[in-house]
C-alpha cells in the first residue's frame, strides 16, 4: 500500500491524500520542500477550520430579543424622510431618538450637523428641528429599551 492511501480517515485523510498526490511527483522519499509544502497546506486548513468554527462572543441574540431599530421610534411626521435622508449618512438613528431636547436644543444640534455636512437646506432644517422638538421634546419619555447602551460591535 502506497503513502497515500495509509494517511488518517474523513476529510482530513482525503484531504493530506490528495495533498501527497499533488506535491510528491515519485514515490521516493519526500523531498524536504514537499514536506514544507504538507505541513503549510495542513496549517492553513487548520486554521480555516478554527476561524469557519469560532462562535462571536456577545453578538448572539437571546431567544426573546429583537434587534433595535431606531428607525421604528420615529413617528410619522413630515420631518421623519428628511431624517432618514440626511442623518442616517454620517450615524445611526439610536443616538437622535434616545435624546430628549428643547426645541432651541434641536436647533442648535441640527445647526451643528449641517456645519458638519449633514446636507440639509435651511426650509429642510426648519422642518428637521420643528419635527425633532414636537417628537422627542423634554416632556418625551425615553422608551427604556433605548436606555441602555448598544451592544458593541467587534470587526
Amino acid at each position: 500500500m502506497d503513502a497515500t492511501r495509509q494517511i488518517g480517515v474523513g476529510a482530513w485523510g482525503k484531504f493530506s491524500s490528495a495533498a501527497l498526490v499533488l506535491f510528491r511527483a515519485d514515490k521516493s522519499k519526500p523531498s524536504k520542500i514537499n514536506s514544507m509544502k504538507i505541513v503549510t497546506v495542513g496549517l492553513l486548513l487548520v486554521a480555516a477550520i478554527t476561524v469557519l468554527a469560532a462562535r462571536p462572543q456577545g453578538q448572539e441574540l437571546r431567544e426573546n430579543d429583537k434587534p433595535i431599530l431606531p428607525e421604528s421610534y420615529l413617528p410619522d411626521g413630515q420631518g421623519r424622510d428628511l431624517i432618514l435622508q440626511a442623518c442616517v449618512q454620517c450615524h445611526d438613528l439610536r443616538n437622535t431618538v434616545s435624546q430628549r431636547k428643547t426645541p432651541a436644543g434641536w436647533k442648535r444640534t441640527v445647526d451643528e450637523m449641517i456645519w458638519r455636512g449633514a446636507p440639509l437646506l435651511s426650509d429642510e432644517a426648519e422642518t428637521v428641528t420643528k419635527y425633532l422638538a414636537a417628537s422627542f421634546g423634554s416632556d418625551k419619555p425615553i422608551p427604556e429599551e433605548l436606555k441602555s447602551k448598544p451592544p458593541v460591535k467587534k470587526h
